[in-house]
């Protein structure tokens, strides 16, 4: 449900893992992440603990865009085509580069 909110507003997320230390990116729908799970019924989570479920469950890594101390950016909508833009610039610089080092012009 979080990432289908975040994609239909266009926006990433990020689920904090410490309420007191929480982070809040701009741009990103912050959330903490503990409260859901906890009212959900669910155990809570910390860096050390999420990194075990995404190690060992490769569901979490499908659903997982970044993670660290502070807490996890799930893949929405925004994080995937902000990867897709940074391969497509790259690959465009690389064919740049290339046709840059095969065109001899006027040299020869």
């Amino acid at each position: 449900m979080i990432i289908a909110d975040a994609d239909s507003k266009g926006i990433s997320v990020f689920l904090n893992f410490n309420k007191k230390n929480k982070v809040n990116k701009p741009n990103t729908k912050n959330i903490d992440f503990n409260a859901i799970m906890q009212n959900l019924g669910s155990e809570e989570f910390d860096y050390g603990t999420f990194k075990a479920a995404y190690d060992t469950d490769p569901r979490v890594k499908t659903m997982t865009n970044n993670f660290n101390k502070d807490g996890i950016e799930p893949k929405t909508a925004k994080t995937i085509d902000s990867k897709t833009n940074d391969v497509d610039q790259g690959k465009d610089d690389v064919e740049q580069m290339a046709k840059n080092a095969t065109d001899l012009g006027d040299k020869l």
